[in-house]
């Protein structure tokens, strides 16, 4: 009886040892799998975002008299990719006339690096009129099996960049689901959640120059130290 004691006991623990060891396993494999999973998923952003081509450099500069309210537009383009349809928009100008509105630059068909800024100058009747007005720039690229629509715009007399960014389907089915649900019960949802977009925002972005573009063409090395000589 002792000896068939002994003989469970030790099948018990190598039934235990085999039972860690699966996990182990399966643990590692899970990690593996999502490790592929997120490497797959940063081959797709990088997809996006980088070999679909491009660097924008974008810019809305007042003149530096005070008494002019002059601005001045700059779109350059840099890196392999190719826009499409690229048009300029004033929008939100107040107190000015129709036939006074300033007339932006005509639509680029195509655009890609090496080609000529769009550079366009206005002139608003007076700080007022431009408090709520910013500029808009859109275009489209080839992504995938189709294009993508894309857009950048800027307040004027402010430094900040904003870019428009689409949801994903599932985003907007969530979304959607959401407005629709808040809708329904008014009373215990917040006006935020009742009128929450669906297809896209404006986020910011770090605003993009030249300068980017240049790297460090337009900067000296440094000078090297008494060591250095």
């Amino acid at each position: 009886m002792a000896q068939s004691g002994v003989v469970c006991k030790a099948w018990a623990v190598q039934q235990v040892a085999l039972s860690v060891f699966a996990l182990t396993i399966a643990t590692l494999t899970l990690i593996l799998a999502a490790r592929r999973l997120l490497h797959l998923g940063s081959q797709l952003v990088f997809s996006r975002l980088i070999a679909v081509g491009g660097m924008v450099a974008f810019s809305v500069e007042r003149s530096q008299a005070a008494a002019d309210d002059e601005y001045t537009v700059r779109f350059e383009i840099g890196g392999p990719g190719v826009f499409h349809n690229v048009s300029v928009q004033l929008v939100g100008l107040t107190g000015v006339d129709l036939d006074h509105t300033p007339v932006p630059p005509v639509r680029r068909h195509t655009m890609s690096a090496g080609d000529a800024p769009i550079e366009w100058t206005f002139t608003v009747p007076d700080p007022e009129s431009a408090d709520g007005a910013w500029i808009l720039l859109t275009w489209v690229r080839p992504y995938l099996e189709g294009i993508d629509s894309e857009a950048i715009a800027q307040r004027l007399g402010q430094d900040q960049l904003y870019e428009w960014r689409w949801y994903s389907e599932t985003t907007r089915y969530v979304r959607t689901g959401l407005q629709r649900l808040a809708r329904r019960y008014p009373q215990r949802s917040p006006e935020k959640l009742r009128a929450l977009p669906l297809y896209g925002r404006w986020r910011r972005t770090s605003s993009s120059s030249r300068i980017d573009m240049l790297g460090p063409a337009d900067r000296p090395p440094p000078t090297p130290g008494p060591a250095l000589r």
